[in-house]
């Protein structure tokens, strides 16, 4: 349940082909699950899980600290989800069902296709010009 509910959120993008380190340390969503109890029982793995994926060697007990201080630098790019955890649980489980076949960055669908997020593409009217100004922080491109 832990594992699941850290890596199935139908807000948190799935890259398919556009993988990175970067992007895939990012594939994940802080959440206190069970709050305290959680924390103390497995060691605050849920509670400050982004900081574990970029930072494996750091023991669970630096991670809060670790956590702090990643977030002003991740900005819009840290998921933090204090939804209760069962009420969680039930949302992955209705939301998370499926993802489409085609596409390089998704989001999970529920059983009617509707997403909670969606990548938004360039549209096709904006000039090349413009296309090219954008600056994604994600991409592997220095």
């Amino acid at each position: 349940m832990i594992t699941y509910l850290q890596h199935s959120d139908p807000t948190v993008p799935i890259y398919r082909g556009q993988w990175t380190f970067l992007r895939g340390a990012l594939a994940t969503v802080d959440r206190p699950i069970f709050g305290w109890v959680g924390r103390f029982f497995w060691h605050g793995i849920a509670h400050d899980h982004i900081a574990h994926h970029f930072f494996v060697t750091v023991p669970f007990y630096n991670l809060p600290e670790v956590t702090e201080a990643i977030k002003p630098v991740l900005g819009d790019y840290y998921y933090y989800d204090s939804t209760p955890t069962l009420y969680a649980l039930w949302r992955s489980f209705t939301q998370c069902k499926f993802i489409e076949s085609t596409g390089d960055i998704l989001f999970y669908k529920d059983m009617q296709g509707r997403a909670v997020r969606q990548c938004q593409q360039a549209e096709e009217t904006v000039a090349p010009v413009l296309q090219d100004e954008k600056i994604d922080v994600l991409s592997d491109d220095d």
